[in-house]
């Protein structure tokens, strides 16, 4: 089994929550690659988001649904023409051969681990929280061969199991829970 973390900004995000997982490969999704500087790659959706943050095209794969320069374009099938940048990580995991992802940092109630953007960006309504919510299950429906375990407790993403990052003893067993 591959096994690779996501780690996204939500407000459960830490670096000790990314150091937990450095052992194993990791992607970054938007901000989170503050969190994770030594993380495989970084994934933001939209164009604006790699235009503020510059540092992030430091590492050495990054992917975007929209053109960006010197960002691997990728297309994220099922979910519409732009989808969430988690999902996009999904995708970017999956393409490099994941079998099993576990999901940090995935709160989803629309706050960062940083708090609100104020660089001008736009923070997720709940209008838009809903959308992100039915893009995962989406890609969840369309990518059944994967085993993905949503490990932020209290996530408001519920259309994959949980467990409990603890659980995993060298990542070879998991507890999956229903919180």
């Amino acid at each position: 089994m591959t096994t690779w973390a996501l780690l996204a900004p939500g407000p459960s995000a830490s670096a000790e929550l990314a150091e937990k997982v450095r052992h194993i490969q990791t992607g970054a999704i938007g901000c989170a690659f503050e969190l994770a500087p030594w993380a495989q790659f970084v994934a933001a959706s939209d164009r604006g988001w790699w235009r503020k943050y510059p540092e992030s095209m430091r590492f050495p794969e990054r992917f975007a649904m929209m053109p960006v320069d010197d960002v691997e374009r990728v297309n994220v099938p099922g979910v519409g023409a732009i989808c969430n940048s988690g999902v996009l990580g999904l995708e970017v995991a999956k393409m490099k051969g994941a079998t099993r992802i576990l999901l940090l940092g995935f709160d989803m109630h629309g706050a960062h681990f940083f708090g609100a953007y104020t660089n001008g960006l736009r923070n997720t309504n709940e209008s838009q929280r809903r959308n992100h919510l039915r893009q995962f299950a989406d890609w969840g429906r369309a990518n059944k061969g994967i085993e993905i375990l949503n490990c932020t407790e209290g996530s408001a993403l519920t259309c994959f199991p949980t467990a409990r990052l603890e659980d995993f003893h060298g990542l070879q067993n998991c507890s999956v829970q229903n919180w």
